[in-house]
């Protein structure tokens, strides 16, 4: 399929327990990187869903079953995890069933079909499902790691402005976000500092990909001070900055010698 090799655990629920084991099968059969595990009732399913040392990547579940059917399991499901893949496959759905589970947050929905060729069209849906949701939880996380950073951190797009800075960033330069995000990278500089920064600071990222130093940063309302500044460039032609003050390194430094004296006596 042309995908990455990651174990993807798939939980498969019908109450037709023949059913449920040859799908199972076949889906194992189609992405090796699938291992699929079955239920045939919703009860089971939940409890199989909310066991927190053996996370679920995916869900396919019928719709009609006997008890809670395959919405009602779904809304279940969304009242827990609002991302998760859940696909619906059905033989008795509608176009109605269709429109309530999108509305419910489905992430696929398709209906069962004969012959072989609906398990390599459902196996390739899940594993696309399944990078996707991967590769959104990851930059979460990665968003995540950038907000509750110490130090201040933008992304300047190839065009030179802002398009990303987190609390502490703004809070260093005193602007709100929808103040600063996309403006120009530049305007965070006193005017006799924007030569430097245009003829050493990015000619160097042209030629190494990277800078170190410090600088001279100018707040929103017009106060200088000076900075440090770790830059490295993107892929896409634009870059990141980490930045912090550099009064309140030495202000950091002075108190941790001081520390250290005291506890030297």
């Amino acid at each position: 399929m042309g995908t990455s090799s990651a174990t993807i655990h798939v939980l498969y629920v019908d109450d037709d327990p023949a059913l449920v084991d040859l799908v199972a099968e076949y889906l194992e059969r189609e992405a090796e990187q699938l291992e699929v595990e079955t239920a045939t009732g919703v009860d089971e399913a939940l409890d199989r869903f909310h066991d927190p040392d053996d996370p679920i990547d995916c869900i396919i579940s019928d719709h009609e079953m006997s008890g809670m059917d395959g919405l009602s399991f779904l809304r279940a499901v969304r009242e827990t995890d609002s991302n998760l893949p859940f696909l619906i496959y059905t033989g008795r759905g509608s176009e109605e069933v269709a429109q309530e589970a999108i509305s419910q947050g489905v992430t696929d929905y398709m209906q069962k079909a004969r012959g072989m060729a609906q398990y390599a069209v459902l196996a390739n849906r899940i594993v696309q499902a399944v990078e996707k949701y991967r590769a959104e939880r990851n930059t979460r996380r990665r968003l995540l790691a950038l907000e509750t950073a110490w130090q201040g951190i933008c992304i300047v797009d190839a065009d030179g402005r802002i398009e990303y800075a987190n609390s502490a960033f703004l809070d260093l330069y005193s602007y709100r976000e929808d103040e600063l995000i996309g403006e120009p990278w530049m305007s965070l500089f006193p005017d006799p500092e924007k030569p430097r920064v245009e003829g050493e600071i990015i000619a160097s990222l042209d030629q190494t990909g990277g800078w170190a130093g410090e600088s001279v940063g100018l707040t929103s309302d017009g106060e200088e001070f000076e900075q440090t500044l770790s830059i490295a460039e993107l892929p896409d032609g634009g870059f990141v900055v980490a930045v912090d003050r550099f009064d309140r390194e030495a202000v950091d430094d002075f108190f941790l010698v001081g520390e250290r004296e005291r506890d030297d006596d």
